[in-house]
């Protein structure tokens, strides 16, 4: 079972987001069903070790603070259209004490610097792409209608269906109130 950590953005970001890119993108839409911003990426995990993430992950999260999301701009990162978070901290340590919780109990995770985003979609269509509509023509200050306040933290199990992966929530946890 593939799993992983998320912030869930709430419906109404879902919504805005599908409002703005519509018919602006070089893609034919955006599915917002899945939206999120993954916080650790376990990949793969045997039932087992889903038992043991599923036990970790209220001591992960406990005692977590809400706070602020603001976004920055789209972009272009590989063969995806990303949408790029402003410089928040207390994700940033969210996402690392959570690994660090996840780490002693012998979970390994990519070395690489954490870089938070909420996919919205797969390039892999480029020749059937909108010439015409290029991220880089995009009002990224429209994207300040999506800020949110991060209020829970979600553990999802992933799953490839015919085209995409659709997620499941497993357990999710509040943040406390700041």
């Amino acid at each position: 079972m593939r799993v992983f950590t998320a912030i869930p953005l709430p419906d109404e970001v879902k919504k805005k987001v599908g409002e703005i890119t519509k018919n602006r993108l070089p893609i034919a839409y955006v599915n917002t069903t899945n939206l999120h911003i993954t916080l650790n990426f376990f990949g793969e995990l045997t039932d087992m070790e889903v038992e043991r993430v599923k036990m970790i992950f209220p001591e992960a999260a406990k005692e977590k603070n809400k706070f602020s999301i603001a976004f920055d701009r789209l972009v272009k990162f590989h063969q995806q259209i990303h949408l790029a978070l402003k410089s928040n901290e207390a994700l940033a340590e969210l996402q690392s004490s959570m690994q660090a919780v996840f780490e002693s109990d012998g979970f390994r995770f990519q070395e690489r610097t954490y870089y938070p985003h909420v996919k919205l979609a797969n390039l892999h269509m480029d020749h059937v792409m909108n010439p015409q509509r290029r991220i880089e023509n995009f009002p990224h200050d429209e994207l300040q209608h999506l800020n949110f306040t991060a209020d829970r933290v979600i553990l999802y199990e992933s799953r490839l269906l015919l085209h995409h992966p659709h997620y499941y929530p497993i357990l999710e946890i509040g943040l406390a109130k700041s």
